[in-house]
This record gives C-alpha cells, structure tokens and sequence, in this order.
C-alpha cells in the first residue's frame, strides 16, 4: 500500500460522516434585491423548492471514487517555498540563491503593492513573488 492511497478516505468512513445541516449555515442575500424590488420584477422564491431537491439523487459514497487533484502537490510545493512574511526565512526554509532583478512599474501600480502590502503584513516583494508564482502555476495547468 503506497503512502498515497493511505491518504484518501475510504468508503466506509466517507459513509460514517453525518448529514450536513445547512440550516446552520448563512449565505448572503443578493445585493441587487432592493433595485429588482423597485423595478417591480416579482421573485418568485428565494430557495429551491422541496420538489427539485427531491428530483436531485443522493450521493452513493459506496461507489464514489475520489481522486487526488494532481496539480495540488505541485502547486503546494511552489507556495510552500515563497516567503510572505518580513525578515530572513527561517533556517532550512531558504530556496537558493535569489539573483536581483529589476521590475519598472508604473506610480499607481507601487502605491497599490505598498497599501495592499500594509493591509496584509506582507512585503511588496512578496506580493510580487506570490503574483509571479501563481501566474507560472496558472500557466504549468494549462498545458
């Protein structure tokens, strides 16, 4: 047995998990319902209707086959070794040599990496590092 199909769960257990309650659960009402309101358009129901769910087959776990996605390892791997926080990376998470490289963008582009880079704690060079390596793990899927 390889380590991965360790990983996956089985069928028994996937049978073991209990319903899900959406009760308990909110979602967002629609942000255009005041301006279809005033317009005079008539919503006819906000949910579905017990009749279409009830026309919607349950899932058969017992004969369901999950599968890994195979680009998640990949990906995880890129992410893993981008550094998004200040400061030198911690010993053993070093990539390499990093060579220095120059990138002109236009005033506003920098005004809105700094804001951005304040609002979430990061650097701009990690924004940009994270940017890079998501546009290459876009393009590696696309393939």
């Amino acid at each position: 047995m390889t380590s991965r199909r360790r990983k996956q769960p089985t069928a028994a257990s996937l049978l073991e998990l209990p319903p899900v309650d959406f009760a308990r659960y909110r979602s967002s009402r629609n942000p255009y319902a005041g301006q279809v309101a005033r317009t005079g358009v008539v919503v006819v129901h906000d949910e579905p209707s017990a009749d279409s769910l009830a026309e919607i087959p349950e899932a058969d776990f017992a004969s369901a086959r999950a599968r890994p996605n195979p680009y998640a390892s990949r990906a995880a791997e890129a992410v893993a070794m981008l550094q998004y926080g200040k400061g030198r990376p911690k010993r053993g998470r070093e990539v390499g040599s990093t060579p220095t490289r120059s990138i002109r963008l236009p005033q506003v582009v920098w005004d809105a990496l700094e804001v951005e880079a304040q609002r979430t704690g990061a650097t701009v060079h990690a924004l940009l590092r994270k940017a890079v390596a998501a546009y290459l793990a876009d393009k590696q899927i696309d393939r």
